[in-house]
């Protein structure tokens, strides 16, 4: 015979304990993903101390200007920074400290970066020497270096650097001899370029994170940027006035994105001001029949141009000759030109290969521009014109792969990627020094389509799932 009131006192206890038993479980499972969370950031945090030290040896790779180690180096961080790029894009939500851990690897890396040698590019030079020439009151397109107009400016730690100083006028539109004017006001050396850069690197950065808040996107995709070996080398490390034109272009796409056209349309004026390769993107900026943006961006671009259109049509500076320099007007610029060259295919020389181009750019920006959208910037738009643009014309330097990374930050897109990491190779010796560009564009273009191929196959049975739901 059982007690009533301790049959009552066991069925009153038997729900405490499931409910106990409950609790634990969930305590179990809240300490698992604590666990697994903490296991993330020790990789993250490993990922990065590792791309750090593998900055050291590269200084010292390009002091001694061994090219051949500095690829070596660069592809080893590279493949540090595709491991970490995978740990960020597999995972949906971070720990609020992992954001702080990949700005403060960034900004370490940068203030390594920014005493490395002059060894990967001169071009920081003419941007210090056009600098001090307009700070003298002279048009920084008016006289090659050479000139003796300009010999008083001439000195022996700055002349004797400036690349095509005897024969070519400066190259950079306005926008970009401003910001030198404004930058070697500081102090006339390369690391006062440097430092610019990465201020213009920190603007960036703080667009990509608004980016990625608009679309919903974790922060911490801000580390395909932030960690990439390139912006590192060629805008801390080199100085390349690429950094602005990117910071510019973020503006621009941030504008866009919230529909304000008319900023959009000036921040895209001074992105392409700085290097023309931003107008690519524009017609995933513009809204179908709005104008503002169009207008906005030709009042910009005339005001920047007002105060050096007294050189004339040589506003333009060595432009041209640069297109005849790197073999686009005779056509073997173009690597699709070269391997059908080589193919035994007869490609006529002269402008057929750059109009074909154009012809090919234009249409898929007028298919960009007047197609139907769902919101006002889409993520694949500007990747697909800027891979289109990339693949085409196969630029012959590593630092013009860099303006793509904000996008890959949106949109993860595996070729494209790989494209910015391989084109170290275009420092090679007998890439860099024998301009044997071909051999480059094999190994960049042939790894694209490889990866382009694969990537379209696996997106084959989803588009048939989504068509048959």
């Amino acid at each position: 015979m059982r007690c009533a009131g301790c049959g009552a006192a066991l069925d009153m206890a038997r729900p405490r304990a499931a409910g106990s038993d409950l609790h634990g479980v969930l305590v179990m499972i809240q300490l698992g993903d604590r666990g697994n969370e903490q296991r993330r950031l020790a990789g993250l945090v490993l990922a990065g101390a590792a791309l750090l030290a593998a900055c050291l040896p590269i200084l010292q790779f390009l002091d001694a200007k061994q090219y051949e180690r500095f690829v070596g180096a660069a592809l080893i961080q590279s493949t540090l920074y595709a491991i970490a790029v995978w740990l960020v894009v597999s995972r949906r939500r971070w720990d609020r400290n992992a954001l702080w851990i990949i700005l403060a690897v960034a900004v370490c890396a940068r203030a390594i970066a920014v005493f490395a040698p002059d060894t990967l590019s001169t071009d920081i030079y003419r941007y210090v020497w056009d600098g001090r020439v307009q700070a003298a009151g002279i048009n920084p397109y008016r006289y090659v270096p050479a000139d003796p107009a300009v010999a008083f400016l001439r000195d022996d730690d700055l002349y004797p650097h400036i690349n095509r100083g005897n024969y070519a006028p400066t190259i950079y539109p306005p926008v970009a001899q401003i910001i030198f004017f404004l930058a070697s006001r500081f102090q006339e050396t390369a690391m006062a370029i440097k430092v610019a850069m990465v201020g213009f690197e920190v603007a960036t950065i703080g667009a990509i994170l608004a980016l990625l808040r608009r679309d919903g996107l974790p922060p911490e995709r801000v580390l395909i940027y932030a960690w990439h070996p390139l912006p590192i080398w060629e805008f801390a490390g080199a100085g390349h006035i690429d950094a602005a034109a990117i910071a510019f272009l973020c503006l621009a796409l941030l504008a866009a994105m919230r529909e304000r056209p008319v900023a959009a349309g000036a921040a895209l004026a001074l992105a392409t001001l700085v290097k023309p390769f931003a107008l690519v993107i524009a017609p995933a900026l513009w809204k179908k029949w709005d104008w503002r943006l169009p207008a906005a961006f030709a009042v910009v671009g005339l005001a920047c141009y007002a105060p050096y259109l007294g050189v004339g049509w040589r506003v333009f500076g060595f432009l041209g000759g640069y297109g005849g320099e790197e073999g686009y007007f005779e056509g073997g610029g173009f690597f699709i030109t070269e391997l059908l060259r080589h193919l035994g295919v007869a490609i006529p020389a002269g402008a057929f290969s750059g109009v074909i181009v154009l012809v090919i750019l234009a249409g898929l920006g007028a298919f960009v521009a007047l197609r139907a959208r769902h919101e006002p910037v889409e993520a694949w738009t500007p990747l697909l014109l800027a891979t289109s643009f990339l693949v085409l014309l196969s630029p012959h330097y590593t630092w013009y792969f860099a303006w793509v990374l904000p996008l890959l930050c949106r949109k993860l897109y595996l070729p494209l990627l790989y494209l910015t990491l391989a084109c170290f190779i275009l420092y090679l010796p007998e890439i860099k020094d024998w301009a044997d560009y071909f051999k480059a564009g094999l190994w960049l273009y042939s790894g694209f389509a490889i990866l382009a191929l694969g990537y379209a196959l696996m997106r084959i049975p989803q588009l048939t799932a989504r068509r048959t739901a």
